[in-house]
C-alpha cells in the first residue's frame, strides 16, 4: 500500500447551528391588546351638591307602611355653620310637607331633613330626619358640639336668613333632640332613625 493511500483524510467540521434570535419582548407585549382599566365609581358618578331639588317629590317609607308617603319640598336652604367645636360645615335643610296626610289636629304633617353638602360628605350626624318633639326642651342633655352652632342660609325657595341649632344626645336613648331657631321661629324636633335606599327613598324606623 502506498504512503499516499495510507494517509487519512481530515474530518470535515460540522457547521454550527445558529440559535433563533430571541423575540423582542417589548414588541410582543405592545402587540397584545390591553383592556382599559375600569374607572373608579367615585370618578364615574358626578358629584351631587344636593339630594333633592325644590321641585322634587320626596318619598318616605314609614315602618309598617305598605308604600312610601309622598312629600313636597316646602322649604329648601343651603346652610353654612360654624359649629361649637370650631369646624365649619355645609349642609341643606329641607322642610318636607306631606301630600297625603295631616296631623290629628288638622295641622300640616311635616318633617325636617338635614343633608351634608355635597351628598355623601362625612358628617357626625347628617343625613338626619326630624319630627316635631313632644317635649319642648333640650335642658339636661349633653350637646353635640360638632352639630350645634349658628348658621347663615341661602334659600332656594324663599329668602336668605340666619339661625342656630342646638342638638343634644338623649341620654341612653338612641336618638337626638334639636332646638332649631330659623328666621325668628323656634322648633323642637326629635331625630328618627332612617336609611336611604334606591332612588333616594327615605326609610324611617318609626
Amino acid at each position: 500500500m502506498s504512503a499516499a493511500k495510507s494517509k487519512k483524510r481530515p474530518a470535515k467540521a460540522k457547521p454550527k447551528k445558529s440559535k433563533p434570535a430571541p423575540r423582542n419582548s417589548a414588541k410582543a407585549k405592545s402587540a397584545k391588546r390591553t383592556k382599559p382599566k375600569p374607572a373608579k365609581a367615585a370618578a364615574a358618578q358626578a358629584e351631587r351638591p344636593f339630594r333633592f331639588t325644590a321641585a322634587d317629590t320626596v318619598q318616605i317609607r314609614f315602618k309598617g307602611a305598605k308604600k312610601p308617603e309622598t312629600f313636597r319640598v316646602d322649604d329648601m336652604a343651603e346652610a353654612t355653620m360654624v359649629a361649637q367645636d370650631g369646624q365649619t360645615s355645609l349642609f341643606y335643610l329641607f322642610r318636607l310637607v306631606s301630600n297625603e296626610n295631616q296631623n290629628p289636629d288638622g295641622t300640616e304633617r311635616f318633617f325636617w331633613f338635614f343633608d351634608a353638602k355635597p351628598v355623601g360628605t362625612p358628617h357626625p350626624l347628617f343625613p338626619a330626619l326630624w319630627k316635631a318633639a313632644a317635649e319642648q326642651t333640650v335642658g339636661g342633655f349633653d350637646a353635640v358640639d360638632a352639630c350645634s352652632g349658628k348658621f347663615s342660609t341661602r334659600s332656594v325657595t324663599s329668602y336668605d336668613g340666619s339661625g342656630a341649632c342646638h342638638i343634644v344626645k338623649l341620654g341612653d336613648k338612641a336618638g337626638y333632640r334639636m332646638c332649631l331657631d330659623l328666621n325668628g321661629k323656634r322648633e323642637f324636633c326629635d331625630s328618627i332613625g332612617m336609611t336611604i335606599g334606591k332612588s333616594d327613598v327615605l326609610s324611617a324606623e318609626s
